[in-house]
């Protein structure tokens, strides 16, 4: 009743974290109830439908807490993963591995896996964080890893993982030109780095073992909680904490990346006569897991994934015409490369599993032309892994043509982990 009425006035994020409080304290004395008590099928009952206004109550802290304790980069999703990485650190301390890259790496390699894959392998208790954002960039892996973070803010290990088309210097680089026009930029540039306010008292707790726990296998779909707490299921739209596709979860969460679909048309031509291949729902930041991983659990069918979506062949995506493994990208490649070997960090380079409706003969050039690169960049540092052609027929581990779900990007860590060829970090 507690949490009912406090929802009823909630404005702020101070608010919204009571009423969270208050169903977690409303959940777990419906939990106590023994197992032999009468009272207990009604109990779980009211468990069920508290965990539903649990979730409302989450989103709406998440929604009135949006303002950054910082200056925006003019990307929503970095934006809130530096944030996330920045409470990590303060959090369970920087992370033993990283993971860099785009969207594919976002979506495409799960940090939980991949420590409970290593701890298997007697690598030990690693700490692994997804520092992934949408439109990543070599230049964008560039900022990120030698002017964004300080040296105390990089890991023991760079875990790079991405595509060629992440290194085409011939297509404009929107996310970085929009992130060097930031605010956030030039704050960062005149000294101004990113922090996190150190009001209030601390009290250490073992945040990185509470994360895993989760309540995303509850999923309400428009909602309604029962007597006086029925306003919080007003939303406009249904949601999930994790596990989404990319499907649009309310205005607050909309992002655009370029590329995150590739064949979800906007109608946007190039001068070329080239398509730009853009994600025009976006999903919810709201997704995306305490260690930066975003898991989808969509599997790519072609029969219903191109009812809805034209196919693009490469040779009119605007992702790779015009072509160029040369430029600016190569450049930052070299500095990203340079970092790690002043900073003695080893770096290692994942290009991503491909699905074979994405690699037609022009993506196939590509990816090999790629391949070669990446092969005379291998060594002094760097450890190229080749997972392109991995698994192009097993639809199952994809989301869509060129990005994994959770259970490819399960599937990644498992056979990383397994890789002799990573220089794991040591425990202490």
């Amino acid at each position: 009743m507690r949490a009912a009425i406090l929802a009823q006035s909630a404005k702020s994020k101070q608010d919204w974290d009571l009423v969270v409080s208050s169903w977690v304290q409303a959940i777990g004395a419906m939990q106590a109830v023994s197992p032999q008590s009468p009272k207990r099928a009604f109990a779980q009952k009211k468990v069920a439908e508290y965990l539903q206004n649990l979730d409302v109550a989450i989103q709406k802290a998440a929604i009135a807490n949006s303002q950054l304790p910082f200056a925006s980069f003019n990307n929503q999703i970095f934006d809130e993963q530096l944030l996330l990485y920045l409470s990590y650190i303060a959090a369970v301390g920087k992370p033993d591995v990283l993971i860099v890259g785009s969207s594919r790496a976002l979506v495409g390699i799960d940090p939980q896996q991949l420590q409970q894959a290593l701890a298997a392998q007697g690598k030990g208790n690693l700490k692994v964080f997804n520092f992934a954002v949408n439109g990543g960039t070599a230049q964008i892996v560039d900022f990120q890893l030698r002017q964004l973070l300080t040296p105390e803010q990089l890991p023991r290990l760079i875990l790079w993982a991405d595509g060629v088309r992440a290194f085409n210097s011939g297509r404009p680089d929107r996310t970085y030109n929009s992130m060097v026009a930031s605010a956030g930029y030039q704050g960062l540039m005149a000294g101004s780095r990113p922090t996190l306010p150190q009001n209030g008292s601390e009290t250490f707790e073992d945040c990185e073992n509470t994360s895993g726990a989760s309540l995303s296998r509850f999923s309400p779909q428009n909602s309604k909680a029962s007597g006086s707490s029925t306003s919080l299921a007003a939303t406009p739209r249904p949601w999930r904490m994790a596990g989404v596709s990319l499907e649009a979860m309310g205005n607050s969460g909309t992002i655009r990346d370029e590329g995150l679909l590739l064949t979800q048309l906007d109608e946007i031509t190039a001068p070329s006569g080239l398509t730009l291949a853009r994600n025009i729902t976006g999903y919810s930041s709201l997704a995306i897991k305490a260690n930066g991983f975003l898991p989808l659990d969509i599997r790519f069918d072609p029969k219903i994934y191109y009812q809805k979506k034209p196919r693009v062949s490469g040779r009119y995506d605007a992702d790779y015409q015009p072509f160029n493994l040369a430029g600016q990208q190569a450049t930052a490649l070299n500095s990203v490369k340079a970092l790690a070997k002043q900073q003695q960090i080893p770096l290692v380079f994942v290009n991503l599993p491909l699905n074979q409706d994405y690699l037609d003969s022009v993506r196939r050039l590509r990816e090999q032309q790629f391949q070669q690169l990446m092969q005379q960049q291998a060594g002094d540092g760097l450890s190229f892994i080749d997972m392109g052609r991995q698994w192009p027929n097993q639809n199952e581990y994809f989301s869509d043509p060129s990005h994994l779900n959770r259970y490819g990007a399960a599937a990644v860590a498992k056979q990383l982990a397994n890789n002799t060829q990573i220089p794991w970090p040591q425990t202490h």
